[in-house]
C-alpha cells in the first residue's frame, strides 16, 4: 500500500491507496494523522506517521479461491470470513475478531476437523459448552456466536450445510453488567482527592460529561469553544495491535453517528479548562526542548506534553481509589456515575441517550432504566390512589 499526506480544513490526513481482495483499486481511505496546521509537524513526523498508518490499515489480502463445497473445513470457512472483514470494520473491531479466531475458533474446529457438511446445531452448542468450561464467560462466548452466526447463515444460503446450524435451542445468554457507580457525594470526594494527580483532567471530564475513555483522550482544544461555551465530541484515541505491537490509533470515526455530539459548558467547567490550557502553555515554556510538542492540540497530556494512554489512565485510576480508600469502580464507571446523577436530578432516559451519544434509545434504557426511580414512584402512587 502507498499513500500521501494531504491537508483538509486545517487538518493533515494520510490518504491511503487501497486494493480489495481481488487486487482491484478501492476508494482512497482518508485517516486523520492527529496533526493540524497549528502543530507545524516536520516532514520526518509525517513520514513516520504515514508508515505507521500504512501498517495499521493494510490492504485486504488477495483471497485464495474458496472452494464452495460442503467438504470445506468449517475452520477454514470461518478464517476466510474473518480475513474478509479486514479493512471493512474498524481496526480495533478487527483485532477482536482476529483474536477470537486465532485463540479459540480456529484451533477448536481445526482439531475437530468438522466439515461444513457435518455442521449441526449440536456441533456449535458443544463448542460453546467447551469454551465456557475453558473459562470464558457467557458474554464472551456470545461474541463468538456473533461470528459463527453469519458464517453459518452464509454457508446455508449457499447450500454448503444441510441444517440451520445457527438456530440453537440454547445459545449463550447475555448477562447485563451492572457496574458500580458513585453518587454525588462520592464523586465530589473523588474530584477532590484527584486534584494534582496525573489523571486529574480525565477524571474531571469523565465525571462531568460522561465521555468514553477514548473520547476523553481524543479531546482536543479545537473541540472546546470558550466563546460559545460548548464541548464537541468528534475524535477518539484508542490502542490497537499492529504486527503484535500496541500502537496509538487516532480517529474521527466514532462508535456511531450519535457519538458525535455537542455538550454545554457552564462557567465553572469553562474556567477549569481555561486553567488547564494555561498550565499546559506554562509547561511548554518551562520545558523548552524537552517538551513533546506532538500533542499540543490535545487536552489530556502530562507535564512533558506526552499524550496519556488508555491503560495508564485505567491503572492509575485504580491506584488513586486504593490510596484514598474509595469504593472500587472502573474508570468507565464514571460514565455510569454521570448518567445516574443526571437521572437523579430529573432528566429522562431520552435526555441521557443524547448526552451519552448512544446510537439508540434501547441501549440507554437497558443500561439505566433500573436507576430511574421516578416512574416507579408514579406507578406506586397510581396504585395507592386506585386502591384508596
Amino acid at each position: 500500500m502507498t499513500g500521501s499526506i494531504q491537508e483538509r480544513n486545517g487538518k493533515y490526513y494520510a490518504v491511503l491507496i487501497q486494493k480489495d481482495g481481488k487486487g482491484k483499486r478501492k476508494p482512497n481511505k482518508w485517516v486523520f494523522t492527529g496533526y493540524t496546521i497549528k502543530d507545524k509537524p516536520s516532514a520526518l513526523k509525517f513520514k513516520r506517521k504515514l508508515a505507521e498508518l500504512v501498517l495499521l490499515y493494510p490492504e485486504t489480502p488477495l483471497l485464495k479461491p474458496q472452494t464452495e463445497s460442503p467438504e470445506v473445513r468449517l475452520c477454514d470457512y470461518i478464517k476466510d470470513y474473518v480475513n474478509a472483514k479486514q479493512g471493512k470494520v474498524q481496526k480495533t473491531t478487527y483485532d477482536i475478531y482476529e483474536h477470537m479466531l486465532n485463540k479459540h475458533l480456529f484451533p477448536y474446529f481445526n482439531n475437530s476437523g468438522v466439515l461444513l457438511s457435518e455442521v449441526k446445531p449440536e456441533v456449535i452448542e458443544e463448542y460453546y459448552d467447551d469454551r465456557i468450561a475453558y473459562g470464558l464467560s457467557e458474554n464472551t462466548v456470545l461474541k463468538h456466536h456473533g461470528i459463527l452466526r453469519p458464517v453459518l447463515k452464509k454457508a446455508y444460503k449457499k447450500k454448503l450445510t444441510k441444517e440451520c446450524a445457527w438456530e440453537l435451542e440454547e445459545k449463550p445468554k447475555f448477562k447485563k453488567y451492572r457496574g458500580e457507580w458513585y453518587n454525588s457525594d462520592e464523586l465530589k470526594e473523588l474530584l477532590n482527592v484527584s486534584k494534582g494527580s496525573s489523571i486529574e483532567v480525565p477524571i474531571y471530564i469523565g465525571a462531568h460529561f460522561g465521555l468514553r475513555r477514548s473520547e476523553i483522550i481524543g479531546l482536543r482544544w479545537d473541540a472546546i469553544d470558550f466563546s460559545a461555551n460548548t464541548l464537541t465530541v468528534k475524535f477518539k484515541v484508542t490502542r490497537a495491535k499492529v504486527d503484535g505491537k500496541l500502537v496509538t490509533v487516532f480517529s474521527d470515526d466514532l462508535k456511531s453517528d450519535s457519538s458525535h455530539r455537542v455538550l454545554p459548558l457552564d462557567e465553572e467547567q469553562s474556567n477549569y479548562l481555561k486553567r488547564i490550557k494555561e498550565k499546559q502553555d506554562d509547561n511548554r515554556k518551562r520545558n523548552g526542548n524537552s517538551h513533546n510538542h506532538d500533542y499540543n492540540s490535545f487536552v489530556c497530556v502530562n507535564e512533558l506534553g506526552n499524550l496519556l494512554n488508555p491503560d495508564y489512565i485505567s491503572d492509575t485510576f485504580k491506584k488513586v481509589l486504593k490510596k484514598n480508600k474509595l469504593k472500587h469502580i472502573r474508570f468507565h464507571d464514571l460514565r455510569h456515575s454521570c448518567a445516574s446523577l443526571l437521572l437523579a436530578i430529573g432528566y429522562t432516559i431520552k435526555d441521557l441517550q443524547e448526552w451519552l451519544g448512544h446510537a439508540n434509545y434501547q441501549t440507554t434504557a437497558d443500561l439505566y432504566s433500573h436507576l430511574d426511580p421516578k416512574n416507579k414512584k408514579k406507578m406506586i402512587k397510581g396504585i395507592s390512589d386506585a386502591l384508596r
